[in-house]
């Protein structure tokens, strides 16, 4: 079998600057190009067309395949570059970002390390606290970890196809087998994409019809060339325009990759086709000029540099940056690209001992892998503070210094107090009662008895989860999501003071308002929109028990307001939508004797711990001014509503912010993540909750 083609495509090498702009611009935050992260897809045709002819040459010349020459070329032209960003990277994060954004990032730097970060970042995408997390600096590896897989799949599929049926012509064979690739994986895609967006994003099964499909045309090449020259022309135009309008007419908001990646594929399929037929006509004739062409040569470590500086930039300043600043961030992207290019990319690519001795590549590649992986995992365990035996102890028994509060406790500081002289914070308190890494753990629903009390979406019943006094006196149910678990470790204090039991009906992700909505997730600059959240069943089964149960009081709490729920259109839902499901479940909850309560949201302080980690002797640089902080949240509309149907409305807002929502009050850490209130917090704020709502269930 012979190509017959070009060793060198221009066109190919224009596409490839073609493919890395859209994306630079697209992650850049330039409007008109929202769907510039196309140009993942159009590199990914473009693989499978080369490694494919690469593979056909071979075979026609030699009658095998060298694996050991192979996966020696794909690891002096990949590892090198992607070795010294991925080191670089995972440096830069605990630098500028903090030890604790650093350790996230070290955790990718090993998946991205071991070929495995498109993995990692679908199985992250599908854990509910991770919804809304900031993009890891590393998150773009995904896309080399899917090209890394397909070159350790395809080449020794290659060679069993090659093997098996002698008599068959190996081209039709592997047409075959690549068809049924394409069409198996496009329709998984478009399956997968509508059920769980995450994994369709990142999966190797979701992208392999796409490289599948440059492979066959490396295959068809002979037949390619056996076409009117003059149509060439006309796919290679029709095929960049195709490219082209796919960054334009695609946004964050579109399913993909889904049918939506057919544009930018086929579009890239059909300059790839266009160049053969006619080679040096048609889209080549722009594709070839020579500043394309140098951003062509530069594109691998453009691609790898500009989202780290991007990410990290952005994160440090703490928000997002204008798009003339991030287009100035990318300008130095491309110097430190140019760098890399030419003093590390081809001088390492093509040395002459690496180049004889294909053994001498592949034992540099593992020596680049280990170090990739063995730094990362270092800066884990160099940057992993532990605590102090004291604030350890403190730390097991839950306990704040001064005590919990509350009627019938030695009652600690008054809790506005605190809240007032939070905003005179300068550093972190020497006596915090967790250190930060402890408090970005400190979830109050992850008791140790019972397991599981907050059910994964899966999950459609609670089990029986009783806290507090089992034997109480009174019967008291938690009903929501994490916002409403977040505050177990209150409520079981207070249970157990009060003679109290305490049930907990919680599902990840579903609020006690009755709403139906689509989760979002936030993949680099594209925002994946999920199927409708399954948690109106739960949500029946919840309210059946309550009405069977008959309890004394109620207290409804849940999220509201939060980006990762929204309509079927991407848009977060509205207060109007929120205030009818919220009532209608107020409404559901029908026994004469039970008094029920809605619990308002805390304010929600975004990234606020690892701000401090950041900023540890500047406290006030992580507060945020009232006002934004709590117009986030619907706790307006939920107040209107409870008053309208006559239940109490608790504000629990003065109890994090005076004149500023601060991360730390006293000497506690008040946030786990964005959504969260920290265990030990919430502990503390046992004795506000009890003074409010004793009068209600005493119904006084």
């Amino acid at each position: 079998m012979t190509t017959g083609e070009r060793r060198f495509r221009p066109d190919i090498e224009g596409l490839r600057a073609v493919a890395v702009g859209l994306v630079v611009l697209s992650h850049a935050g330039v409007p008109w190009v929202e769907g510039g992260y196309i140009g993942v897809d159009v590199f990914f045709v473009l693989s499978g067309f080369l490694i494919t002819g690469l593979l056909a040459r071979e075979q026609a010349t030699t009658g095998s395949i060298s694996m050991a020459g192979f996966y020696a070329r794909r690891a002096r032209r990949i590892l090198p570059a992607a070795t010294l960003v991925l080191v670089l990277t995972v440096l830069a994060s605990y630098q500028w970002l903090g030890f604790l954004r650093g350790g996230v990032v070290a955790e990718d730097g090993k998946w991205a390390a071991l070929f495995g970060a498109n993995l990692r970042f679908a199985s992250e995408g599908t854990q509910y606290l991770n919804l809304t997390a900031p993009p890891s600096p590393l998150q773009h590896y995904w896309s080399l970890a899917v090209e890394e897989q397909f070159y350790l799949v395809w080449p020794l599929l290659f060679l069993i196809v090659a093997t098996v049926g002698p008599r068959v012509r190996l081209a039709a064979k592997l047409a075959a087998v690549l068809a049924v690739i394409v069409i198996a994986s496009f329709a998984w895609a478009v399956i997968q994409t509508g059920t769980d967006p995450a994994w369709a994003f990142f999966s190797p099964l979701t992208r392999a019809w796409e490289l599948a499909l440059g492979s066959l045309l490396a295959v068809g090449v002979p037949q390619l060339r056996r076409l009117p020259f003059s149509l060439g022309p006309w796919l290679s135009w029709t095929g960049i325009a195709g490219v082209i309008a796919a960054a334009f007419l695609l946004d964050n908001s579109t399913a993909f990759p889904g049918y939506a990646a057919a544009l930018p594929v086929v579009g890239t399929a059909l300059v790839v086709a266009g160049g053969t037929i006619a080679p040096g006509r048609g889209a080549e004739r722009v594709l070839g000029l020579a500043p394309i062409q140098q951003l062509g040569k530069w594109s691998y470590s453009l691609y790898l540099w500009h989202w780290p500086v991007l990410i990290i930039a952005a994160q440090r300043a703490g928000h997002s940056l204008a798009v003339a600043e991030n287009l100035g961030l990318v300008v130095v992207a491309l110097g430190l690209a140019i760098v890399t290019h030419y003093a590390i990319e081809n001088p390492i690519r093509f040395a002459r001992p690496l180049v004889r001795n294909s053994w001498s590549s592949l034992s540099v590649g593992v020596c680049l892998v280990g170090a990739a992986y063995g730094l990362s995992g270092w800066q884990l365990q160099a940057n992993n503070p532990s605590r102090p035996p004291a604030q350890t102890a403190a730390a097991v028994e839950g306990e704040p210094s001064g005590g919990t509060g509350g009627p019938g406790a030695e009652t600690p500081p008054d809790v506005l107090s605190l809240v007032a002289a939070s905003a005179a914070i300068k550093a972190l308190p020497p006596d915090l009662v967790l250190d930060l890494k402890s408090a970005n753990e400190d979830f109050a629903w992850l008791p140790a008895e019972p397991d599981e009390c907050l059910v994964d979406p899966e999950v459609q019943e609670s089990p029986p989860c009783i806290f507090g006094d089992p034997e109480g006196s009174h019967t008291v149910v938690l009903l929501g999501d994490s916002h409403a678990a977040q505050w177990l470790t209150a409520f079981g204090e207070i249970g157990k003071r009060l003679q109290w039991k305490v049930v907990l009906l919680a599902k990840t992700g579903c609020p006690a308002a009755s709403v139906n909505f689509h989760r979002a997730y936030q993949s680099s600059t594209q925002r994946l929109i999920g199927p409708p959240a399954d948690c109106l069943q739960w949500l029946d089964s919840a309210i059946a028990r309550i009405n069977e149960t008959q309890p004394d009081l109620v207290i409804l709490a849940s999220c509201n307001g939060c980006e990762y729920m929204v309509d079927a259109d991407g848009d977060v839902l509205t207060r109007s939508v929120w205030g009818a499901g919220l009532e209608e479940t107020l409404s559901r909850i029908t026994p004469p004797g039970t008094r029920k309560v809605v619990l308002g949201d805390i304010p929600r302080l975004k990234g606020s711990v690892d701000c401090l980690a950041l900023h540890q002797d500047n406290v006030q640089a992580c507060a945020q001014p009232v006002g934004p902080v709590t117009g986030a949240t619907y706790n307006d509309i939920e107040r209107s509503v409870a008053e309208a149907a006559g239940v109490a409305f608790i504000d629990v807002t003065p109890w994090f912010c005076g004149s500023v929502c601060s991360p730390i009050v006293g000497n506690m850490v008040v946030y786990t993540n964005d959504y969260h209130v920290t265990s030990t917090y919430a502990k503390h704020l046992a004795g506000e909750l009890e003074r409010v709502l004793l009068p209600i269930i005493e119904g006084e």
